[in-house]
């Protein structure tokens, strides 16, 4: 649902390799600090597909250009802790004009109780969305959670332990992307981390935007799983379940008559790292919208008819490749019901 690039959704694991690789202007040796950290990418989508990525893209077209930068400074001050990240990004989400925007990613302030816990006010992610796609190894994120994504006057607690994980945030008066109004929400996981099977299970539910969108209540519970079966093979699992209630009818500003949909996601993904440079990724998902479903009685028949019905389900093989630390090339290809054929992207952080 909320959504801004597929690559600005994979920044999790971003801000991971950028954390070991920021660029330290100050550091202190009683733990003070600022840190620069950045990334630029280039690359996009190939081929596509309008029978299948009619809610996917701004556009379908042969190439959809999906370069990203963003540029970001965090540091901590006593227990004091602050991040500022700008992202400049393409608007390529359905209801954008797939043109460049410059845009503030992050802006907050927190507190660390101690190293295992700690709290951020302001602009900033909600706490599921860390782990939102804790299954799924692909580079080009598959099936979309759903989640709430990134949130202005959002509080949020999260803690750490050597296996245990836990977080909950709340944010007031949460927008889409569109600007649209989502109501108030309340987002959190709990997780175990392990070398061998590590889990994550996530909700979160919102108000709803009591007909000033079209957008109403909402219950959501994901589930992510990674096992390690050895040092260079490794298995994912990732899923969710979603009740979003949609306005069916509208009258002038005042969205009316929601009803309840029931929509379905999961994503199978294997990992095999054949040297420190390669790594060769495969994935298998399936997509599930009642919205989709023209049997449905609260299907919108203004919409052109789904190709594929009320659910979808494609394949995709990727290749990594690092040929030095901080450089990241991608290349995967998906075949089935996809909403495109192939996604190459050349990325590098610091």
């Amino acid at each position: 649902m909320l959504r801004k690039t597929t690559v600005a959704i994979a920044l999790a694991s971003i801000f991971c390799m950028s954390a070991a690789s920021a660029v330290t202007l100050y550091h202190e040796d009683n733990g003070d600090y600022i840190d620069l950290y950045g990334e630029v990418g280039v690359g996009g989508h190939f081929a596509t597909n309008p029978d299948y990525s009619y809610d996917e893209f701004y556009d379908t077209k042969g190439y959809v250009d999906d370069s990203f930068a963003t540029l970001g400074v965090k540091g901590q001050r006593a227990n004091y802790i602050y991040r500022l990240e700008l992202d400049y990004q393409r608007r390529n989400w359905l209801g954008g004009d797939g043109e460049f925007e410059l845009a503030i990613d992050k802006v907050y302030v927190g507190y660390m109780f101690n190293e295992n816990h700690w709290i951020e006010l302001g602009l900033t992610d909600t706490a599921f969305d860390q782990y939102d796609h804790f299954g799924d190894f692909t580079f080009n994120k598959a099936v979309e959670t759903g989640e709430a994504g990134d949130q202005a006057n959002t509080a949020k607690y999260e803690a750490k332990y050597e296996h245990l994980v836990y977080g909950v945030s709340y944010s007031y008066e949460g927008q889409h992307d569109s600007g649209a109004l989502l109501g108030d929400i309340v987002n959190g996981y709990l997780g175990w981390m392990s070398g061998v099977v590590s889990v994550v299970a996530g909700v979160e539910a919102r108000g709803g935007s009591k007909g000033e969108s079209k957008y109403g209540e909402q219950q959501l519970l994901g589930l992510g799983m990674r096992v390690q079966v050895t040092s260079d093979i490794a298995f994912g699992v990732n899923g969710f379940i979603e009740d979003e209630d949609l306005a069916t009818h509208q009258s002038g500003d005042v969205y009316l008559d929601y009803q309840t949909f029931r929509n379905y996601g999961v994503t199978l993904s294997a990992k095999y790292e054949l040297t420190p440079s390669w790594e060769f990724v495969a994935s298998a998902n399936h997509e599930q919208y009642e919205v989709w479903d023209v049997e449905s009685p609260n299907y919108d028949h203004t919409q052109l008819e789904p190709a594929f019905g009320k659910e979808r389900r494609w394949a995709s093989f990727g290749v990594n490749y690092t040929p030095v630390r901080d450089i990241i090339l991608s290349v995967e290809g998906r075949v089935g019901e996809a909403p495109e054929a192939g996604y190459a992207y050349a990325r590098m952080y610091f």
